[in-house]
């Protein structure tokens, strides 16, 4: 075999001696035996892998052990299930009948109806209590009746004239004036009141009357609100705002001059501010005990003086 290979190599050789050796027809013939080679292993390859799947496939080789699903019946009637709650009406409480007076000897005299509501957190429309004018020799009891005038020697209520019915007199105390407790202080503005509330440094002011020393009041009350908002002002100019912005503050000086109840009134900024700064102002007038000399009532006592003043600054 070797030795038809070297004389197929000759003849190759002697038949392209001379010749294009580089041309293909050469290279095929020498090549020929190797490429045949490789197309016969290539072709069993494929061949034996075609034939490999169709045995695996016939054979199942390769299945996987099917899962079988479990289906589990559940019952309704198996479930414990809650009750709904079951909703409580509301209840409505009925409201309570007014007390009945106790059966007392009474007179038919001119009686006064007065029930006193009792405080509720939503109170309906009741009753008012009567004027004090109203019940002027009158009794008070739960209804109103025409009759003669009381001499508050009966305490009110239907009429009984059973001579061995319980008295229930109503009298006066007599008391002396040490025991008696001082009466409300009385509310007055600037124009009601007998004597005009003192600002701080407005003494010689309020000898010249009533009117200048609320003027002087205003005047120096406006001063000092004047400088605490002086920082409020720069800071407003710092922000970039100009121009004239107004408030207005109501108060009160109690009769211990103190300011309180104030409220402001006005610009958004300025009025908040304002509250503030008088604040300081009646602390500190406290703290170097210079506070206001309180206005005075018709009846020469202290009396709670409404004030308000308006409050205006330039911001540039």
């Amino acid at each position: 075999m070797s030795d038809n290979n070297k004389q197929l190599k000759s003849l190759d050789e002697i038949v392209f001696e001379k010749r294009n050796k580089a041309y293909g027809a050469y290279d095929m013939r020498m090549s020929e035996k190797s490429t045949l080679l490789k197309a016969f292993l290539r072709g069993f390859i494929i061949i034996a892998i075609l034939a490999f799947g169709l045995f695996a496939s016939a054979t199942g080789l390769f299945k996987t052990k099917e899962t079988k699903e479990v289906v589990v019946d559940v019952q309704l009637e198996d479930l414990n299930l809650p009750e709904p709650p079951k909703e409580e009406p509301e209840v409505v409480e009925p409201e309570p009948e007014p007390e009945q007076q106790e059966n007392h000897y009474q007179e038919e005299t001119a009686q006064v109806k007065m029930v006193i509501p009792e405080p509720k957190a939503q109170p309906k429309k009741e009753e008012t209590i009567p004027d004090v004018k109203e019940t002027v020799n009158k009794d008070l009891g739960l209804e109103n009746r025409e009759g003669k005038e009381s001499k508050t020697q009966n305490g009110g209520g239907p009429v009984n004239l059973d001579p061995n019915a319980g008295k229930n007199t109503v009298q006066t105390p007599k008391t002396d004036d040490k025991g008696d407790k001082p009466a409300a202080p009385a509310t007055v503005t600037a124009r009601t009141a007998a004597i005009m509330a003192v600002y701080p440094g407005c003494e010689k002011d309020a000898a010249k009357g009533k009117q200048a020393a609320t003027d002087c009041l205003s005047k120096k009350l406006s001063a000092d609100l004047q400088d605490e908002l002086q920082d409020f002002a720069n800071e407003a100019a710092g922000e970039g705002l100009s121009g004239i912005v107004a408030a207005k503050l109501t108060f009160q000086i109690d009769t211990e001059g103190r300011i309180v109840g104030i409220s402001p009134m006005g610009d958004a900024k300025l009025g908040p501010e304002a509250r503030k700064a008088l604040e300081r102002i009646t602390q500190r007038q406290q703290r170097r005990g210079k506070t206001i000399v309180p206005a005075k009532s018709d009846d020469g006592r202290p009396a709670k003086l409404n004030f308000n003043i308006p409050v205006k600054m330039q911001i540039e």
